[in-house]
């Protein structure tokens, strides 16, 4: 055996090989609505109510230097707000604004369309088994973040949220 094909015949390399295809057909199609991969996720863990930043970087996964770095951008294109807690003035807390629920709406349809057709050589029972398969494995190792299969009680969002 080729050790080229030693590699790719490594269900890592497919996963890494996969995720990068995913991974820019997503940012291409979030592109029009000025978001990323994760602005949609953290604006997906913001939309149903006022979250702190530090919530939301140990809901996400992202390390607080990246997370101020996501909500600086989300609040220059108006698609949230950062205000001081009334309950804590050293907590900032994030909220969704109009133009931020409408952007999302509308990101999240154009995601789960381009997900459709990125997963459409499978059956819809083989796409539950493999995102079923993909959030077990995803919480193995990222035991901090959440998927709609892991989420703690009280915690709420989106499927495509977890990008």
């Amino acid at each position: 055996m080729l050790t080229s094909e030693a590699i790719s015949s490594t269900t890592g390399y497919l996963l890494l090989k996969l995720a990068n295809l995913a991974s820019v057909r997503m940012e291409q199609v979030l592109q029009p609505y000025r978001l990323r991969g994760r602005d949609l996720r953290v604006l997906a863990f913001v939309q149903d109510g006022e979250v702190s930043q530090r919530d939301l970087c140990r809901q996400t996964g992202l390390d607080r230097t990246t997370m101020v770095a996501v909500i600086d951008d989300l609040e220059r294109n108006g698609y949230v707000r950062r205000d001081r807690s009334p309950s804590d003035r050293r907590r900032q807390v994030i909220s969704v604004t109009a133009d931020g629920h409408t952007a999302l709406s509308e990101a999240l349809k154009a995601v789960r369309r381009t997900e459709d057709n990125f997963l459409a050589s499978l059956s819809e029972d083989e796409r539950r088994q493999f995102h079923h398969q993909l959030s077990l494995l995803y919480t193995a190792h990222a035991p901090r973040c959440h998927t709609d299969e892991t989420l703690e009680p009280g915690l709420h969002h989106t499927r495509s949220a977890q990008s």
